[in-house]
C-alpha cells in the first residue's frame, strides 16, 4: 500500500482541535488501522497540540501549527511544527504515577501519556520553530477490535 499523506495547517486557537478530529475521523476510510489506533492517534495529537497552543505562545498573536501525517498499513509518522519557544518534550521527565495524586506535581501526565502511545519520537529546533517527529507502528494484534 503506497503511504497516505494528510496535512492540518490550524492557528493556535483550542477550538481548532475540532479540525484535527475531522481529519483523523476520515483517515480510516484511506488509511488500514483500528479503532483503538485511531484513538490513540487522536489523543497524541489533541495532547501535543494543547500543550503548544497552552503553554507554547506567551503573545496574543495568532500563530500557525502545521501537522503532517504520513501511513500506510504498518505505520504512522506524525510531524508537527510550531514556532512557539523552544520545547523538547524528549527531555520532560516522566511524572511519578507511583505516589499518590495529591502528592503529584502538576504536569507532564499528557506526555507521559504520549510517550506510551509512540514507538519513537525526535525533537530538533531549526529556522526558530520546534519540529516533532513521532513514529508509530500500526499493525498489531489489535486489528480484530474494530
Amino acid at each position: 500500500m503506497e503511504k497516505q499523506r494528510f496535512q492540518i495547517r490550524v492557528k493556535n486557537r483550542l477550538n481548532e482541535l475540532e479540525t484535527i478530529r475531522r481529519v483523523v475521523e476520515r483517515m480510516p476510510e484511506t488509511a488500514c488501522f483500528s479503532k483503538r489506533k485511531r484513538c490513540e492517534i487522536h489523543l497524541i495529537l489533541e495532547e501535543l497540540f494543547t500543550n503548544i497552543v497552552t503553554h507554547g505562545f506567551t503573545d496574543e498573536k495568532e500563530h500557525e501549527i502545521h501537522i503532517e501525517l504520513r501511513c500506510d498499513h504498518a505505520s504512522m509518522t506524525i510531524r508537527m511544527e510550531d514556532d512557539g519557544p523552544p520545547f523538547n518534550p524528549t527531555e520532560s521527565c516522566s511524572p511519578d504515577t507511583r505516589c499518590a495524586i495529591e502528592e503529584r506535581l502538576i504536569g507532564g501526565l499528557g506526555i507521559h501519556f504520549v510517550k506510551h502511545f509512540i514507538d519513537t519520537c525526535t525533537y530538533e529546533r531549526k529556522n526558530g520553530k520546534n519540529i516533532m517527529v513521532l513514529h508509530k507502528r500500526l499493525e498489531n494484534s489489535d486489528r480484530s477490535t474494530d
